[in-house]
């Protein structure tokens, strides 16, 4: 019975200090669940282009806070970070001693960042962040972080800057085109005669770059050309083929 009666007494003991602090949401004030799973999506036009989720901590006790970090797979040419008041990036962050009270806390957040996130769109990189204080170390507040550059397919194909027009204008043995799409996209050049029937058509090599079309073997005469984007025209125009 003695024996027993300290194993509940250590039990119990453990989950009192393991429940020393707890962790909210920063935005919502809302209480998070141990092992609860976050998405975290952007395109990479903020500041700096980071991915970021924020938390709170408190407790009504000094705690030495610690941040540990897993990554359960990893997308090449990105990086990730936990911050406690400051932010670096090894594995394991162990903050100074803190007062962290119920009514104010510690804010804390994960970063994710891309050296160019156009190279890493919809890649996810699962994490798992270990949130514990020092003399508890087997007692992990467990968050899981999924982050994700995304693009939401909205391009403004007419825009010059993105698909220009043919030119020369008039064209004689080539027609060029440039091009610039914010993202990996099946893209093509099609051209028509008069009658509508398709006489030429170019694909486009990479997100940027120029197209060059030997157009030598076309009669003189008026043509219509048309950007194809993952098999839907998006734009048109008016090609004059002179030699």
């Amino acid at each position: 019975m003695k024996k027993l009666f300290f194993t509940l007494a250590l039990v119990l003991s453990v989950m009192v200090l393991s429940a020393q602090f707890t962790v909210t949401e920063s935005d919502t004030g809302n209480t998070v669940t141990n092992g609860a799973t976050y998405e975290v999506f952007g395109d990479g036009s903020a500041a700096y282009g980071e991915l970021v989720i924020e938390f709170r901590v408190t407790a009504f006790e000094p705690v030495r806070m610690v941040g540990e970090k897993i990554e359960n797979n990893v997308v090449p040419g990105t990086s990730n970070y936990i911050c406690f008041g400051q932010c670096l990036s090894p594995s394991v962050y162990v903050t100074p001693p803190v007062m962290l009270y119920e009514n104010q806390g510690e804010m804390f957040s994960m970063h994710y960042v891309a050296d160019d996130y156009m190279t890493v769109l919809n890649q996810e990189q699962s994490m798992t962040y270990h949130i514990y204080d020092a003399n508890v170390p087997g007692s992990p507040f467990v968050i899981n972080v999924i982050f994700k550059y995304t693009y939401d397919g909205t391009e403004d194909y007419d825009s010059a800057e993105v698909f220009s027009n043919a030119y020369p204008m008039p064209a004689c043995d080539v027609v060029n085109f440039d091009y610039n799409f914010a993202s990996s996209v099946d893209a093509e050049v099609a051209i028509y005669n008069m009658m509508g029937q398709e006489v030429l058509r170019n694909e486009l090599n990479g997100m940027s770059g120029k197209a060059s079309i030997n157009v030598s073997d076309l009669a003189d005469g008026i043509y219509f050309y048309s950007l194809i984007v993952n098999g839907k025209t998006e734009k048109s125009s008016k090609l004059i083929i002179r030699k």
